[in-house]
């Protein structure tokens, strides 16, 4: 008889030790700005594109390993050796690794204004198919400070060619730094495989608060989703600086043969995840707004009608006196 409790922590002691070399082809990774605990979300403050270490020479970028097909059932990896690759936005390549300090976690400094890409890459055979795992994270670097005359050219997103299947974020018409996507908003995926648009490959977009939704790319490789609007606090509640987090998945199969460190396979199985930030439309707060203002203007014409009514039924106290 199996002691069950005792089973699953040998496993997950396993899992441990499996992704120390590669990852779990059955899994989702995906690396993500939000902080494990609070001691460490302390040292994260807001800024132009997600969460960031402030610090007198530039803001800092730290990034956790994750592992999990949705925001609400995913997990920290506590340790990992994958490498990984930052594309700057001067085109500079760096190779960095995780500092495994009780997280699977990684920090770099972002001293350049404009959109910073890491990429961590796994690729091993299994049962005569190519895992291909791409995990993306884009981070923006700006300072008002610096002025806005020069960010133009910096907006549109960096390719990375050595990459083989890439998820990319087309830029909206609008978009500058200070774009928050919100509910509402269209947001598209443009799926590349070695450089070239892919169609049908299943792309699926989740949100904090559990909500998922799965396309395939047309053929110019993308795929559109609606923000929608998952934040429905009470009014005195209301954040319009509240932050959620999305996470994109792409998947794609292949039937490419080869031969991959010795081992050949018939398939290939790309997978690439992508996370993001979303905060409350501007509709949605101004409509609150709007309500609290007609609340107000309702409860003012109010009074004053109570009060003008009063006076005029009040009959004020006249003394007569008959002769």
């Amino acid at each position: 008889m199996i002691n069950m409790p005792i089973y699953r922590a040998m496993l997950s002691v396993l899992s441990g030790m499996l992704l120390a070399s590669s990852l779990a082809a059955s899994q989702t990774y995906w690396l993500s700005d939000i902080a494990p605990t609070r001691e460490q979300a302390e040292k994260m403050r807001p800024s132009h594109g997600g969460m960031v270490i402030r610090g007198q020479q530039g803001h800092s970028k730290k990034l956790w390993l994750r592992k999990g097909d949705s925001i609400i059932d995913s997990t920290y990896v506590e340790q990992s050796d994958q490498p990984l690759v930052l594309v700057g936005p001067e085109a500079s390549q760096t190779e960095l690794a995780f500092s495994n300090e009780g997280y699977a976690d990684i920090t770099f400094k972002m001293k350049h204004e404009g959109y910073y890409n890491l990429f961590m890459i796994d690729k091993r055979v299994e049962d005569g198919v190519l895992q291909e795992t791409v995990l993306k994270n884009e981070s923006l670097s700006h300072s008002c400070r610096a002025g806005h005359d020069h960010v133009k050219e910096l907006v549109p997103p960096l390719y990375f060619e050595e990459v083989s299947f890439d998820i990319i974020r087309e830029r909206l018409p609008r978009e500058s730094f200070h774009l928050r996507l919100g509910s509402g908003d269209i947001i598209t995926y443009k799926v590349m495989l070695n450089g070239k648009p892919v169609s049908g490959a299943a792309v699926t977009m989740s949100t904090q608060k559990g909500w998922a939704k799965t396309l395939k790319t047309d053929s110019e490789g993308r795929a559109s989703f609606e923000m929608i609007r998952d934040y429905y606090p009470p009014w005195h509640e209301f954040n319009k600086r509240n932050m959620e987090t999305f996470l994109i998945i792409a998947e794609y199969e292949s039937d490419e043969s080869g031969v991959y460190q010795g081992e050949r396979y018939d398939q290939v199985h790309y997978k690439a995840t992508s996370a993001g930030n979303y905060y409350p439309s501007t509709r949605d707060y101004k409509s609150y707004v709007y309500g609290l203002l007609i609340g107000l203007f309702g409860l003012t014409v109010s009074i004053f009608f109570i009060y003008f009514h009063r006076k005029r039924a009040a009959k004020l106290y006249q003394e007569k006196r008959f002769a």
